[in-house]
């Protein structure tokens, strides 16, 4: 179970989000059979990107967010879940906008297809607007395992943090001598005040 709950694992679960979101949004959400007039218009297909370009921006969002949870420190963690979760909101009510009213998320691709502000047809929509919610559901999920066990993965402490300098050893041979001499003066310390 720990494993399931390590950082590596979450940030792949916003990776696998983000990579559905892409991949949905590159997809045909809705097809558009214009209801035939003096012109004849062919069948007017809407991608994910056109039909709610959010989705893509929150993607990249989340999976930027997901590979810096791997080296976040303790108050990052809690601002990449947020993000995340806005993100997996914004991407459900994309995939369920599209799903409930494809007229108006088609509006504007028709109006630019036919010049007409009002558009009869027949309205399709395919499945990819559910693999979007699915992505925005997997985005919220990582949020909220991180929300939940953030504080439980260990800190990594920098090279440059005074304290850990202050808590490495000494070293026993005259050539780590020397480098621990070195990552004194690193630390702001004067390795000649000791007594030798």
């Amino acid at each position: 179970m720990k494993k399931k709950t390590s950082a590596r694992y979450l940030a792949m679960v916003g990776v696998l989000g983000a990579l559905l979101g892409f991949w949905s949004a590159t997809r045909t959400w809705i097809t558009v059979d214009v209801a035939a007039s003096s012109v004849q218009i062919p069948q007017i297909v809407i991608d994910g990107a056109k039909a709610a370009g959010s989705v893509t921006a929150v993607c990249v969002v989340v999976l930027a967010g997901s590979l810096a949870l791997l080296i976040a420190g303790k108050v990052a963690r809690y601002i990449i879940a947020a993000l995340s979760l806005l993100a997996g909101v914004a991407a459900i009510a994309a995939g369920a906008g599209a799903l409930g009213d494809p007229q108006a998320v088609a509006a504007t691709a028709v109006a630019e297809a036919t010049g007409l502000a009002q558009n009869a047809g027949d309205y399709t929509v395919t499945a990819w607007p559910v693999m979007a919610i699915i992505a925005g559901a997997l985005m919220a999920l990582q949020a909220v395992l991180v929300f939940v066990f953030a504080r439980q993965w260990p800190t990594k402490a920098s090279k440059y943090d005074r304290q850990a300098a202050k808590n490495a050893t000494a070293a026993k041979d005259p050539s780590s001598r020397s480098i621990a001499n070195w990552e004194q003066l690193s630390a702001g310390e004067d390795p000649t005040s000791e007594a030798k």
